[in-house]
């Protein structure tokens, strides 16, 4: 057990672990961080865009977990559900932008551009 985490790592942080596939695999506690920030980041964003790659960099989180050697068979039972909800969300989100594109199509609409956007956030004009 690591002296920061009440988790077991099951020796994959151990330097003399002779396991060489656990060595190419990031810790599960900084697997589950990165997946937990990314949540937080989908549920805030604002850029349809973001989100989804936000969401799918969150499917493939969650499959490591449910492939993580120092995982529980509860905790990747658990993150083997979490992992079907989240595929629904990204089919969801590519749904919806897909019926907006038809949409401005059908208008005769020109689809808006991104070019306004930087990274995770917007430019401040779009904030006021």
């Amino acid at each position: 057990m690591s002296p920061y985490s009440n988790f077991p790592d099951h020796g994959i942080n151990d330097p003399d672990a002779q396991d060489d596939q656990a060595h190419g695999l990031p810790s599960a506690e900084a697997l589950l961080a990165g997946t937990l920030a990314l949540m937080t980041g989908h549920a805030q964003g604002c850029c349809e865009g973001h989100r989804e790659l936000m969401a799918k960099k969150i499917v493939s989180n969650l499959f490591m977990l449910t492939l993580h050697p120092a995982a529980a068979p509860a905790f990747k039972a658990m993150a083997m559900h979490l992992h079907g909800l989240w595929v629904r969300q990204v089919q969801q989100l590519q749904q919806t932008q897909e019926q907006g594109r038809a949409h401005q199509a059908a208008q005769g609409e020109t689809p808006q551009s991104d070019q306004h956007r930087v990274l995770w956030h917007t430019t401040p004009e779009t904030l006021q």
